[in-house]
């Protein structure tokens, strides 16, 4: 049993990778002199990723809340890079989807995305890198498994 906090215990490394990764992850965005900020590029690559979704299905898929993903959406649908329709199961919620727009957005994020993944893995041999990258694939799914199979039955209803 520990008596004293580890600040190399899995806990840390990860919040230390996932801040530091954010970090350089900003810096590529503006380097790459995008139209978007790191936060709002954050946001399109949850929703490439997810596909039309509820807005608050992706506000916790992002770990904020409803209300300061509004902010992102106003912004980016001003940009004309996001839609918001109400939903037709539930005309109180909101569905927001890419727009056509946002595939050029979306292609310099990935190139953003790619330049920090090199940076953050150099050092590291191709097959140490795969390596960690599958485990982290299983952490996720062992953490974030029952989160999503409850948001896929809510979003089913």
């Amino acid at each position: 049993m520990r008596t004293k906090i580890d600040t190399d215990s899995f806990g840390f490394l990860f919040n230390d990778i996932a801040r530091i990764t954010r970090s350089v992850f900003a810096r590529e965005i503006e380097a790459g002199q995008l139209t978007v900020t790191a936060a709002e590029a954050r946001v399109l690559a949850h929703m490439a990723r997810c596909g039309p979704t509820r807005q608050h299905l992706l506000a916790e898929s992002l770990g904020m809340t409803p209300m300061s993903l509004t902010g992102f959406l106003d912004r980016l649908e001003a940009d004309g890079l996001i839609a918001r329709e109400a939903d037709p199961k539930d005309r109180r919620a909101k569905i927001v989807t890419l727009t056509p727009k946002a595939n050029g957005t979306l292609s310099q994020i990935a190139q953003a995305g790619e330049r920090t993944e090199q940076a953050i893995s150099s050092g590291l041999c191709p097959d140490d890198w795969a390596a960690f990258v599958e485990t982290a694939r299983k952490l996720r799914a062992n953490i974030d498994g029952p989160r999503v199979a409850a948001a896929n039955t809510e979003d089913a209803l």
